[in-house]
């Protein structure tokens, strides 16, 4: 703790000090004086002065005037907010949540797009955008990059699976499928789709 911060409680602590004192000597004077009718002019006066000492700090604070940043260098060695520092900083968190959600919703959306179209467990799609908030283009699909996974067999009423002799070719059939619907959709160029099989 600096300085500063021992000098603020010091003045507390005698602050405190201050009051006890007074409220003890207030009821050692009450004591001495006899039951009468000045007792309750001298309780007011006692109650006075009790109060006058709570509140004297205070008084004293705005005699001098108030100043938030003063007060708060002073105490807590605290200088100028950055504002514009903080401002920029929050603008840049939110910009990436929006390009996060933005990307988030693409991948869901061609997921269900491609989910629609084969018979596959799940679809994993990871892509890339122009996610710069200022750029003209920003939300630009530049790459996708799909993973099908699992992908169900066709089982047959025996419960045993068929295998088809000519199931490779209709994967890339398939596959290419999947590509030129999405690149069409989402005006992507073939080369920049890929997609692999888990």
């Amino acid at each position: 703790m600096n300085i500063k911060g021992l000098n603020c409680l010091e003045a507390v602590k005698s602050w405190i000090i201050q009051i006890a004192y007074i409220s003890i000597l207030a009821i050692i004077f009450e004591l001495l004086i006899p039951s009468s009718s000045m007792k309750k002019y001298v309780k007011v006066v006692i109650g006075l002065t009790i109060m006058i000492a709570i509140i004297n700090p205070v008084l004293g604070f705005f005699k001098n005037g108030i100043n938030i940043n003063n007060a708060l260098e002073r105490e807590y060695n605290y200088n100028s907010v950055d504002i514009s520092g903080m401002t920029k900083q929050a603008e840049i968190e939110r910009n990436k949540l929006i390009v996060d959600e933005y990307k988030k919703r693409l991948n869901d959306q061609i997921k269900e797009r491609i989910l629609s179209m084969i018979n596959a467990s799940d679809v994993e799609v990871e892509s890339s955008i122009v996610d710069d908030l200022n750029d003209k283009s920003f939300g630009l699909v530049k790459e996708i990059h799909i993973i099908i996974i699992n992908n169900k067999n066709e089982i047959s009423n025996s419960g045993s699976i068929s295998i088809n002799v000519s199931k490779s070719n209709e994967k890339t059939s398939e596959f290419d499928d999947i590509k030129n619907d999405i690149s069409k959709f989402y005006n992507v160029p073939l080369k920049n789709i890929t997609i692999e099989e888990r």
